[in-house]
This record gives structure tokens, sequence and C-alpha cells, in this order.
């Protein structure tokens, strides 16, 4: 089970560590220090890998991003959000799939539903219908190559 605790260290134990530049997160969906495997967990661990990988991208600062035509256009009175240059950039923003904005009314009007139950039911929905895209015949036939060299060269006969 994943509770509040096992997010924190999630996001303490990645977050420094690519910020000083890996490019490898290791421990996704592991408790338990690493016995076990948590599909729920491996879920909100995505999405907090993904917020870091957006982060340690970093941010473009310039005119455009930081809207001085706009602005100036505008004005600090005027109404910025239904500007398309708006719409456009929402983009550009990071887009969670896990987290409720709800109020709380809203929010138990729906179940309740917590954000460690959505990724639970996110991922029984990944394992139920997801289907991988084909890698190609190409590539197909360079993996089986290499898995007959190995098994060659390591003797094993299946």
């Amino acid at each position: 089970m994943c509770d509040a605790q096992a997010g924190y260290e999630s996001l303490l134990t990645a977050l420094p560590a690519a910020l000083a530049g890996a490019n490898l997160i290791y421990g996704t969906g592991m408790v338990d220090s690493g016995m076990t495997l948590d599909y729920g967990k491996m879920i909100i661990d995505d999405e907090i890998n993904q917020a870091i990988k957006y982060v340690v991208k970093g941010f473009e600062v310039n005119d455009e991003t930081l809207s001085v035509e706009l602005i100036e256009e505008i004005g600090h009175t005027g109404n910025h959000l239904s500007h398309p240059s708006t719409f456009h950039h929402c983009g550009d923003l990071m887009a969670p799939q896990l987290m409720n904005r709800e109020n709380y009314d809203q929010w138990m009007a729906k179940g309740g539903a917590d954000v460690y139950e959505r990724a639970l039911d996110k991922a029984r929905d990944v394992v139920e219908n997801h289907q991988p895209p084909s890698i190609g015949r190409q590539a197909q036939k360079e993996i089986d190559e290499i898995i007959r060299e190995t098994e060659k060269e390591l003797g094993v006969i299946f």
C-alpha cells in the first residue's frame, strides 16, 4: 500500500539525483525497501518522475514566454485569460493526471477516491487494456538474432 510518506520518499529520492544530472530514476513502484512492487505506487511514481523531468528540463525565459508584448498590449488591468496566446501556452504547463483539482464537496460527490485509489484504477486499466505499438519487423529480426547469438554463446538450447 502506498501512502503520503511513500510519495514523499519517491520525490525526495529522485529529485536530488535528477537535479545533479542523473538520467535514470530508480525504484519506480518499489515499496518495502525494494522487496515489493506496487502497481498503484508505480503509477504515482511515474507522475512524480514526469514532474521531475519537467522541472529539470528548465524553463525558457524570453520575451515570448514572459508575454512582454501581450502585457504591453493588454495592460495590467486587461483580460489575459481570454487571449489566444494563453491557450497556446497552456500546453507548456505540467499537467498531472492523478491530482484532483476539485473542491472538497465535488470530490466527495464523485466518491472521494484518494490518489492511491485513482492510481490503482489507472494501473488496472493499463494492465487490462494497454496495447504496445509494434516494434517493426526489422527491429524484431535484430532482437531475435541477438537472442540466438547469446543463446549460442551461453550454450543455452530451448
